[in-house]
């Protein structure tokens, strides 16, 4: 007994801090994995009701600050809750329908890979920018609109709901998984 206490007391100091630090950052970044896979995965974009985004337009929204040794033992996950722009789908092609149909009944349908948008046209803007716009009842002045992908919500639920379960269910896993690394580490030095 006394030679295990002397063998714990002579191990790094360092060795815990850096297996929660170690465990923290693997589970914040499958918290970003999981998150963003059923974002891009369950959205509806479109005038044709399209389920699904590209995976690396709901990813390039997010970002990971890792937990580190200097101080800062917490992972910090910032995201853009903005509502994504339909010119970033793609390359745009404005189409004039010959076809009757649901959505291609009359006018012009601008199609962004799978996606339809009807009565929809490109535009730069005073700022330089393209943008899909459309025309919007009920604004007076300004009676066109940019055409965007709502993503507040999806993002915000799908957040919470995987931080919750993976920090109930991953970090006790990881830090045990961590602590073995930390001690093999120590041990073959």
């Amino acid at each position: 007994l006394e030679n295990a206490i002397r063998n714990l007391n002579s191990l790094d100091r360092q060795m815990v801090p850096r297996a929660s630090i170690w465990a923290v950052n693997r589970v914040a970044q499958k918290a970003v994995s999981v998150a963003t896979r059923k974002v891009a995965r369950e959205t509806v974009a479109g005038d044709n009701q399209v389920r699904g985004l590209p995976l690396k337009l709901v990813r390039q929204r997010v970002r990971l600050f890792k937990a580190g040794t200097d101080g800062k033992r917490s992972a910090r996950i910032r995201i853009n809750r903005g509502n994504l722009p339909a010119i970033k789908l793609g390359a745009a092609q404005v189409r004039m329908s010959k076809r009757r149909g649901k959505l291609l009944y009359r006018g012009s349908v601008l199609k962004i890979g799978p996606y339809l948008f009807r009565d929809a046209f490109i535009q730069q803007l005073a700022n330089g920018r393209w943008h899909v716009m459309r025309r919007v009842n009920g604004k007076n002045r300004y009676p066109i609109d940019v055409v965007k992908i709502p993503l507040s919500g999806p993002l915000t639920q799908a957040f919470e709901s995987a931080t919750q379960s993976l920090i109930d269910e991953e970090i006790p896993k990881q830090l045990g998984y961590a602590l073995k690394q930390q001690l093999r580490l120590y041990l073959s030095r």
